[in-house]
């Protein structure tokens, strides 16, 4: 416990010191590698119920009105599912604002070890929401890695979430 609470503090420290590291140029220079398409597959397990499932998903991303914006279309099980997403520096914190259906959930994000960590705006979720997402060089070919968790009550105890994407930049045809 005393590590993760330490970890947290770190994190935390770094989120609201981190516009004093980078300028919101650099964190633009950043964001611009997310533009254009993206797919592969997603994963998000359950350890407490054994529940897996995987899908696939494809993702566009594009520089607009100062701010990265991009959409999201994934095949579940459940049908299609879409989603679109502002991203911008605001205050000289990185921001993201993502919509599903009538559902709008707003990230802040910190730039942390080569990649980008999302903590909801609600930062006392911090501890039980967080998503990771990092450029990856492999065989030539640049891929977006996306790791995390969230927490949920499963017969009164935390259970967690995990999320792992692995989608590979497309050549724009």
């Amino acid at each position: 416990m005393v590590c993760c609470v330490k970890r947290l503090f770190l994190f935390y420290l770094s989120f609201v010191l981190g516009a004093c590291f980078l300028s919101a140029d650099e964190v633009v220079d950043y964001l611009k590698g997310y533009q254009g398409r993206w797919a592969g597959d997603f994963t998000i397990h359950s350890v407490a119920t054994d529940y897996t499932v995987t899908f696939s998903v494809e993702q566009r991303y594009w520089w607009e009105d100062g701010a990265l914006r991009g959409i999201s279309v994934s095949e579940t099980n459940e049908g299609l599912q879409t989603a679109s997403s502002r991203t911008s520096v605001v205050e000289g914190r990185l921001v993201s604002e993502v919509v599903r259906g009538d559902l709008v959930e707003t990230y802040y994000g910190v730039l942390h070890d080569g990649g980008i960590v999302w903590l909801p705006a609600d930062l006392a979720r911090a501890t039980d929401y967080q998503m990771r997402e990092i450029f990856v060089q492999d065989a030539g070919e640049v891929w977006l890695h996306t790791d995390g968790f969230d927490s949920y009550l499963y017969q009164g105890e935390v259970a967690h979430l995990t999320y792992r994407g692995r989608l590979k930049r497309k050549s724009e045809e």
